[in-house]
């Protein structure tokens, strides 16, 4: 039986897609490893695929940095901050790479996402395949701006190839030097090019199973044969994963959706911290408040007590894949994983985005019409978001297309297609 070690890190948001793609995998013969940060042990266990922890999740730093990689209401300290993070990150490189490494030995593949684009470099060092498989489209393309901006603008056909060869060299730049040394000192391989390897010729480019549905975003002309947009890896039985939540929590949540559920709706800010949580909660109560919503918001425990409103309801967890199936809206950042789930509920999607991928899945949501027009959270206020949520609340089109959008992903099958695609390259 053939091991394959997908190697992914980030959010739970991100972690979760991986693990529903390894469950495919599994059930289709495989011996399916999961390489992931210590902290998502129980998450992959739970799943029952064999978890090989590494140490290490530059995501973590992100929590308490609102500004990072983001443009936020001040640039300069939106630059330091991101500067801050990137140096820190690379601090815990070295150690990151050591274990991961090890954490992928006697495998005869390894599938790696964006936060894990060293994978490449270990399975080059121990001589096995590596298949790239993003959650979003990272690939570079005539058609639209790089998704991993803080903003959407296009820059037009080669404007916007030059947008992508940019941000994706700088991403390789930034960490260069810490791969490298992982190169030579533990995987026995030379100094790598200057240039990353996603950027040169078109045959040349990985093989890179693309986690989205072309529904959300057509495939653009310019991409070759090696660009595979599978769908969605979804699947119901992730919900299970280590996101039951505890008894007493869970018919708290019950009731409060079942006490009003035609106006009840959700709030996920995503995992990076806000550093002014007292004005986004003002924002929060007057916005339900005008709208006359009330919402399940999901934030870290700490915050909790600081709640006082009948109209909110504090979670830390629950898995999306129910929350959205039992409310009215999903308001959230837009991250990738997070907007798979309120698409394939069929309820509408309002995306505050705060970093990176976020702006962009803000961006199609609104464009195929399932959503308000996006708020960046730097520019979030009471009136804004309230406006939102009655629009997503009551407008009679925008909801029908939510289900409409629905009802056609849940004939696709981006597991299959990607299972597919391993056997091939097997």
């Amino acid at each position: 039986m053939k091991t394959i070690t997908l190697l992914t890190s980030g959010t739970r948001g991100d972690v979760i897609p991986y693990i529903a793609l390894g469950l495919g995998l599994r059930d289709a013969g495989y011996h399916v490893r999961i390489a992931a940060p210590g902290s998502f042990k129980g998450l992959v266990e739970a799943s029952g695929l064999t978890f090989a922890p590494f140490e290490g999740n530059p995501s973590d730093l992100m929590v308490n940095q609102s500004d990072t990689l983001t443009i936020g209401s001040n640039f300069i300290n939106s630059i330091r901050t991101t500067r801050k993070f990137i140096d820190q990150a690379r601090a815990i490189y070295p150690r990151m790479l050591h274990t991961a490494a090890n954490a992928c030995r006697g495998s005869h593949a390894i599938i790696h996402g964006l936060p894990t684009f060293w994978g490449a470099h270990i399975a080059e060092g121990l001589h096995i395949p590596a298949v790239r498989a993003v959650l979003q489209p990272i690939t570079p393309t005539r058609h639209f701006s790089s998704a991993l901006l803080p903003f959407r603008f296009s820059f037009s056909g080669i404007g916007n190839l030059f947008i992508h060869w940019i941000v994706t060299q700088a991403t390789w730049l930034s960490f260069r030097r810490e791969i490298n040394y992982s190169r030579r000192t533990h995987l026995n391989l030379p100094r790598d090019q200057w240039l990353d390897h996603s950027l040169r010729s078109f045959p040349d480019q990985p093989l890179t199973l693309n986690g989205f549905s072309e529904l959300i975003v057509p495939r653009p002309s310019d991409w070759n044969e090696k660009q595979i947009i599978t769908g969605y890896w979804h699947t119901s039985g992730v919900r299970q994963l280590a996101a039951d939540i505890p008894e007493q929590q869970a018919v708290r949540l019950q009731n409060f959706i079942e006490h009003s559920p035609e106006n009840t709706i959700a709030i996920g800010l995503g995992s990076p911290g806000t550093k002014d949580f007292v004005h986004i909660m003002d924002i929060l109560k007057e916005a339900l408040k005008q709208s006359d919503a009330r919402a399940v918001l999901t934030i870290p425990s700490q915050w909790h007590t600081q709640i006082k409103s009948e109209n909110i309801l504090p979670i830390e967890y629950a898995p999306h894949e129910w929350l959205y199936q039992h409310v009215r809206v999903a308001v959230h950042h837009g991250g990738a994983g997070t907007t798979s789930a309120s698409l394939h509920a069929g309820i509408p999607t309002v995306t505050l985005p705060l970093a990176i991928d976020q702006f962009f899945w803000g961006e199609r949501v609104y464009k195929i019409g399932v959503g308000p027009k996006p708020i960046p959270q730097r520019a979030l206020n009471a009136v804004k978001l309230a406006g939102a949520i009655r629009q997503g609340l009551q407008d009679h089109d925008m909801r029908a297309r939510a289900k409409t959008i629905s009802e056609a992903l849940s004939l696709e099958n981006g597991i299959q297609a990607a299972v597919r695609v391993m056997r091939e390259r097997l």
